[in-house]
């Protein structure tokens, strides 16, 4: 028996999906994440102000941490002095968007074809193993190729150990592709918690293991910029703190004048009422000690909010300080409405302005960055300027 002819969508068709991306779709969506550009240059000048006279990488690897690469390069364009990112595609995607300034690939480039393209794309790949040293080889690009050295000083993931550094820095050097002096930098592996002496011996082997060289140097994220201002350098690479977050274990990010960049909002589309005894979403997780009221809002794991996140969560309801209660599925969640006042389609704050993301990231038992970089693209979102 023949197999059946299966049906194959028309062209026009093809292309009317094809225009109904998430983002046409998120307008039925009443989660909407609000990036706000002045508290993001706001937080740009205070990671300027801590740099003094060394220059500055904004860090908007993971498409702006959630908040859109472009979208952040082109707000800070005048603010920084360059970029880094993850990846050669990331690096590609900010040339494509019209960023002409430098741009560092932290991941660098694996082989001669990528490296032309770093070349092409005047984009400064970091060299972390002897592999990429030899991949690259002896050739040459058409333009010269900017690169930096990694130094693994102690996060002992990727990079030269300080023995191995001596010999690829010299081996760099000789690489008719690559221009001379290469960069160096390294990267803290604790330098966000109280005790300052692993960072400290992390600076003190970086600045011996790079004494000879000539090129420009770079050591501190967003905890090191802002804690261990003797770490030198000649670019600083702010990430986490450009948009808002708190870069220590400990404290808040308002005590180092850093403003929230993303609210993440949406509506409640029920109250009602939930007896005593009665449980409440998926598995029960929460019954109601006593008959009381419950919100719904339109948001759950499928827009990025945590599905871990445990009963007692903060919320913001109206203005008002709330609690989640009950499982997070992936279009809703329930929130404790008792001592409320909350009406079907009144404001749900998950974070912003009046709930830091931190707050909400250490109930859930994670980070401000991984809750900033999950947001799914089916959340509406709004650029705005709240100061201007």
């Amino acid at each position: 028996m023949a197999e059946p002819t299966l049906p194959r969508l028309t062209p026009k068709l093809l292309a009317a999906f094809n225009t109904l991306a998430p983002e046409a779709a998120s307008g039925l969506r009443r989660a909407t994440l609000t990036l706000d550009l002045s508290a993001l240059r706001h937080n740009a000048m205070v990671a300027k102000r801590a740099a003094g006279q060394r220059k500055i990488l904004a860090a908007v690897k993971a498409d702006g941490y959630g908040h859109g690469a472009a979208t952040v390069a082109h707000a800070l364009r005048g603010i920084v002095d360059g970029f880094m990112v993850a990846s050669l595609g990331e690096g590609e995607a900010l040339r494509q968007a019209g960023i002409t300034q430098r741009i560092v690939v932290l991941q660098g480039v694996m082989n001669q074809a990528e490296a032309r393209r770093a070349a092409k794309r005047f984009l400064e790949p970091v060299f972390h193993h002897a592999s990429q040293i030899d991949a690259v080889g002896t050739v040459g690009f058409g333009l010269p190729l900017t690169v930096w050295l990694k130094i693994d000083t102690g996060m002992h993931r990727v990079g030269f150990t300080p023995q191995e550094f001596p010999a690829a820095y010299a081996r760099v050097s000789t690489l008719r592709g690559v221009r001379p002096n290469s960069g160096v930098l390294t990267h803290f592996a604790r330098a966000d918690e109280p005790d300052a002496a692993p960072t400290q011996a992390q600076i003190a082997l970086f600045q011996q293991a790079t004494a000879p060289c000539a090129g420009e140097l770079s050591l501190c994220n967003s905890a090191g910029l802002l804690a261990f201002p003797e770490a030198g350098g000649d670019w600083v690479r702010p990430g986490i703190m450009l948009y808002g977050g708190n870069p220590f274990t400990e404290g808040t990010a308002a005590a180092h004048d850093l403003r929230p960049v993303m609210s993440l909002t949406t509506q409640l589309i029920a109250v009602r009422t939930v007896l005593a005894g009665e449980s409440v979403g998926y598995g029960g997780r929460f019954t109601a000690p006593e008959t009381m009221p419950v919100g719904v809002a339109a948001i759950g794991y499928g827009d990025g909010y945590p599905r871990h996140a445990p009963d007692g969560t903060p919320i913001i309801v109206n203005g008002q300080r709330a609690a989640l209660i009950g499982r997070v599925s992936m279009d809703l969640i329930t929130i404790d409405l008792r001592g409320i006042t909350a009406a079907v389609g009144d404001m749900v704050e998950c974070w912003g302005a009046q709930l830091p993301i931190d707050e909400v990231a250490s109930a859930a038992a994670t980070i401000s960055y991984e809750l900033m970089c999950q947001m799914s693209g089916r959340v509406a979102r709004r650029v705005v300027e709240l100061d201007a």
